[in-house]
């Protein structure tokens, strides 16, 4: 099975993107990892084409790096609470513009255990794919379906904008995940938020 990197439009903002394959290789670097090979990253860069930040990237997005973490500190978690409904990657450059240092995996983990998604009760389009790790136009075409049930936010976006913003309580994501489960890669997936939401917060506490 070929492992190349998909070829995406120039219009897309992301210029890696990862295949079940190529996720699959990811996970089986950061095992060799665990067990010794200290080249094992390096390897998987090489093979797929990739640089090295975006395998460690996508590493953190599967949730498959292990770092020890230091002590978080109150100002961090204040950083948190505030940048909630963000992408994690947003929340990992408000820390970062604070003087703070996390991986995304780090930024995921707190987050599931000070349960910041459950307070927000519900998700963007946007940052519910990206927790499904599907493109947002899926989301859409879900809300479109009737398969998820949404709100519009009654924002002032002009149609030039996108028009408004889609909000979809978390009830109706855990309705949606029990009623069509077929829509769903649980490959894709990110895995702590997605146990954190089966089991109503009880996986992290």
């Amino acid at each position: 099975m070929s492992s190349a990197v998909v070829a995406l439009p120039v219009t897309t903002r992301w210029k890696y993107r990862p295949t079940p394959d190529i996720d699959e290789q990811i996970r089986a670097a950061y095992r060799r990892q665990r067990l010794g090979d200290r080249h094992a990253l390096a390897a998987v860069s090489r093979r797929l084409g990739w640089p090295r930040y975006a395998v460690v990237r996508r590493g953190a997005e599967l949730g498959v790096s292990r770092t020890k973490e230091r002590p978080w500190r109150e100002e961090e978690e204040e950083i948190l609470q505030r940048c909630g409904h963000q992408p994690l990657s947003a929340i990992q450059r408000a820390l970062a513009g604070a003087g703070f240092q996390r991986s995304l995996t780090a930024i995921r983990v707190k987050m599931t255990r000070l349960h910041i998604k459950s307070n927000l009760d519900g998700y963007s389009a946007c940052s519910l794919a990206t927790a499904f790790g599907v493109d947002t136009h899926k989301v859409l075409a879900w809300i479109r379906r009737g398969l998820l049930r949404a709100d519009r936010r009654g924002t002032n976006r002009s149609e030039a904008q996108g028009g408004d913003t889609w909000w979809i309580p978390r009830r109706e994501v855990k309705r949606f995940v029990m009623a069509a489960p077929e829509e769903i890669d649980l490959a894709r997936v990110e895995k702590f938020w997605f146990l954190d939401l089966l089991t109503d917060g009880r996986i992290c506490r």
